[in-house]
């Protein structure tokens, strides 16, 4: 397992810094002087992902977390994903596929893991809860909802399998479940 360092938080500072600069300059707002730290350890986004790269790194069993940790955890991780895919329209976005390859998007997988452990399921469960059995074409159905948008999937850092390691969030199936089933009563 690759371990995070304070050089990814550097990298994300850097993507973050970038956008900024350049809403800055739409704004006609005057850069900051050369030279000048964007980042430090006593800002909150250097501290939220010192505990994601904390968490990623298996520094934290996620056994002995209290809820309280793990809305923490979740609460960062939240942010780090609006301020990467954030727009002014605060329309929903979601991560290219290309974007879990990337260390990145790995700290992001693990972490994500760690917070929504017990509500991450295969495709194959997720077909077979929405739509009543596991069958080529309902997981197809639930591919089709996942390049809509209408679930939010995470690779599942353990299989290599890039057609095998997509988890989907159960509450957001059953969702997709109850309408399925309001739609045909």
């Amino acid at each position: 397992m690759a371990l995070f360092t304070d050089a990814l938080v550097q990298e994300i500072a850097a993507l973050v810094c970038q956008r900024y600069r350049e809403l800055g300059m739409a704004l006609g707002e005057p850069e900051l002087p050369a030279g000048q730290r964007w980042l430090d350890e006593r800002s909150s986004l250097w501290q939220e992902l010192d505990l994601l790269i904390r968490i990623a790194n298996g520094e934290y069993a996620r056994i002995r977390a209290t809820r309280d940790d793990i809305q923490r955890a979740e609460a960062a991780l939240y942010h780090l994903r609006d301020l990467l895919l954030g727009n002014t329209l605060r329309s929903k976005a979601s991560f290219p596929a290309d974007f879990w390859r990337t260390d990145i998007g790995v700290l992001v997988s693990r972490v994500r893991w760690w917070v929504s452990v017990d509500d991450l399921i295969t495709i194959s469960n997720a077909a077979a809860l929405a739509f009543g059995e596991n069958t080529q074409a309902n997981r197809m159905r639930i591919g089709r909802a996942i390049e809509s948008g209408l679930l939010e999937w995470i690779p599942d850092p353990s299989v290599a399998n890039p057609q095998q390691n997509k988890r989907v969030f159960r509450s957001q199936v059953e969702r997709l479940g109850a309408q399925r089933r309001l739609l045909e009563e």
